[in-house]
């Protein structure tokens, strides 16, 4: 495995810079991308299409964050933010969530927004008819507004810990008065979706070039006033993010932690780091006689050295993960942390009655680095333990193409924010929650688990809760519901020019103040 160094690409970059453009130019490629009241930011991956119906990928939810809003969102610190909601209540029976809506506000089209808006909305995000991911979480919900700033969610059984399914970045609100009369089941497809007229947020879409960026424009009817006029985000690979941070050519990317003393260097770079709510998995498709066996998932936790992933793709910037659930109060402190052992994982194959002769093809979205060396040194080191794998770069809608099919064997992604409340854990784990329904990739399901997640999110004792989510965590550890490998430090960089920017841990909800960017100079 090679890795060009940072001063190799930074130095290939200007040279391409001096050759194709003017130097001082701050988009450095022509077009509006380089004008000076323009903000240039990192896309880790191309974006597929703008739905808060569709299954969540990275990308299309990093670009959303921008155009529409939602009632509340994850700050910098994990905890929820008021955005469309003022304020709201939770009943003292975890059932009634009422929501206290801002007044005064407009579409970006100018149309007034209200309630009828936000419960147009969630009745679609509830409807499996309507295509909706968020329709398993939502379907024991109803919605009721009893006036034009007051919204009500009312839920057939107790769940405290609810909001963590519906804060940022899900759950965006979309506009009745141009949604309203597509019938339900032909709306997933709508033209809407890839071209957003109208939104909420700080910016409005204008366009997306393929491959090259997506353009937004400063929302004129935001409510207050947004301080940079453009935004253009671009789906580059990270090292080349990385290099462009150098030439003044990306005013803000995600940077690999390889690349951290490198762009530390950098004149006018400040750099900032946060832990991720999420982590970095293999899905092992379980509806695969071949993998639903726990043993195999177990086997191949052992063959993998994480530790050693940490220490050198993330330069230590990281933790092992040895559970799906991430917020501190589910986790006990006896769960298996499956040492590195290639000898175990050998044994753990042959009981399981593996036969090495059959394939297994590993697929992941490529161009952040930690992810792609992430993926040959898994091969390598399942290879040592008898499993042949094959390695394929997918793009995003192969990628959900094969979820929904089940025509992927294991595959290897990241992110979530589960570090603010254990329950927002429960959409991956859940027998109910299978994709496209929920974010349960592999089609793991264990009803003991269900039932004491469940039970947790009915009582509102806090110790009571905790020790219920433990045992739900310590059961799920011993079955390797995923292949767990790290949770990554969030590493943030930006240029001199970029001023009020706040970084978070989970990548898909960075641009959570974007409404508080400015640009200098």
């Amino acid at each position: 495995m090679t890795v060009r160094p940072l001063s190799l690409i930074v130095a290939g970059a200007l040279l391409l810079a001096a050759g194709c453009s003017d130097p001082t130019n701050p988009g450095g490629n022509g077009g509006d991308t380089g004008a000076k009241n323009a903000l240039n930011v990192y896309l880790y991956q191309k974006p597929k299409r703008f739905s808060p119906l569709d299954p969540p990928t990275g990308a299309d939810q990093q670009v959303m964050q921008l155009i529409y809003d939602n009632l509340l969102t994850v700050n910098d610190k994990s905890e929820y933010e008021p955005r469309l909601a003022e304020s709201w209540e939770v009943s003292k029976d975890g059932r009634s969530f009422t929501f206290h809506l801002r007044t005064g506000l407009k579409w970006s089209d100018g149309e007034p927004f209200g309630a009828k808006d936000v419960s147009f909305t969630y009745k679609l995000l509830a409807d499996p008819k309507s295509g909706s991911a968020m329709a398993g979480k939502l379907a024991d919900a109803s919605f009721t507004a009893p006036d034009d700033s007051t919204f009500v969610i009312t839920l057939a059984k107790p769940n405290v810990g609810f909001l963590s399914l519906i804060a940022g970045p899900f759950a965006f609100i979309l506009p009745e008065h141009v949604l309203g009369a597509i019938p339900v089941d032909a709306i997933a497809g709508n033209a809407f979706f890839n071209k957003p007229t109208t939104g909420l947020g700080p910016y409005t879409f204008v366009d997306y070039k393929t491959d090259q960026y997506v353009e937004l424009a400063a929302n004129p009817n935001y409510r207050k006033p947004v301080n940079i006029p453009k935004i253009f985000l671009k789906p580059v690979t990270s090292d080349v993010a990385t290099a462009q941070l150098g030439t003044g050519e990306m005013d803000l990317a995600q940077i690999s932690p390889t690349d951290l003393q490198s762009v530390q260097s950098l004149p006018g770079v400040t750099v900032a780091g946060k832990p991720s709510p999420g982590f970095l998995r293999i899905a092992v498709n379980q509806t695969e006689k071949r993998f639903a066996d726990p043993r195999v998932r177990q086997a191949m936790l052992h063959a993998i050295d994480r530790q050693s992933l940490v220490d050198k793709l993330l330069a230590g910037k990281g933790t092992v993960q040895n559970s799906s659930f991430v917020a501190s109060s589910a986790l006990p402190s006896d769960l298996n942390p499956y040492p590195y052992d290639v000898a175990a994982a050998k044994k753990l194959l042959a009981d399981a009655g593996w036969d090495a002769s059959k394939p297994v093809t590993l697929s992941w979205i490529p161009g952040q680095r930690d992810r792609d060396d992430a993926a040959t040194v898994v091969q390598g080191a399942l290879a040592a333990a008898g499993m042949d794998v094959k390695l394929k770069q997918v793009q995003a809608a192969e990628l959900l193409e094969s979820y929904e099919k089940l025509t992927f064997d294991i595959v290897l992604f990241g992110g979530g924010t589960y570090s603010v409340d254990p329950s927002s854990s429960n959409p991956i784990l859940r027998c109910d929650t299978f994709y496209p329904k929920g974010g349960n990739i592999p089609h793991f399901c264990d009803k003991e688990i269900d039932r004491l997640t469940g039970a947790a999110d009915a009582v509102t004792d806090p110790a009571e809760r905790a020790t219920l989510y433990q045992r739900a965590a310590k059961r799920e550890n011993e079955q390797a519901a995923y292949v767990w490998l790290y949770n990554p430090e969030a590493i943030w960089a930006y240029g001199p020019r970029l001023h009020g920017f706040k970084p978070s841990g989970d990548f898909t909800v960075g641009f959570w103040n974007a409404d508080e960017w400015s640009l200098a100079g």
